[in-house]
């Protein structure tokens, strides 16, 4: 199943697939454009039931690869985008998720470097 998202978008796996077990977000992005380049980032906010996320752990990305579950997995920083595929992938195990953990936003920034 493939998923495109706008700026600010919204897509509510449990509704649209509630026996969904695993999923894996991807991104892949040129290096550059117009002689700029440019470092695309996935991070994930998983939140307790009062909207915040509960440990530091519970925030995966670049620099915290796995949630304080395990449930979830960053495959690491690509800063170029260079090669063929997906540059960055965040893996999710729907089952391995704390039962305190209510919701989880996948983020993604992008930083213009040169």
């Amino acid at each position: 199943m493939e998923i495109e998202l706008d700026k600010g978008g919204r897509f509510y796996l449990s509704k649209e697939v509630p026996d969904l077990k695993k999923v894996a977000i991807s991104l892949g992005w040129q290096a550059s454009q117009n002689g700029k380049k440019y470092d695309i980032d996935a991070s994930v906010f998983m939140l307790g039931a009062d909207g915040k996320v509960p440990n530091e752990k519970y925030f995966v990305f670049y620099n915290n690869l796995e949630s304080f579950d395990g449930s979830l997995r960053h495959s690491g920083d690509n800063r170029t985008g260079e090669g063929n595929g997906d540059d960055e992938t965040i893996y999710v195990d729907l089952a391995k998720v704390n039962p305190a953990i209510q919701e989880i936003i996948f983020i993604v920034t992008i930083h213009q470097w040169q």
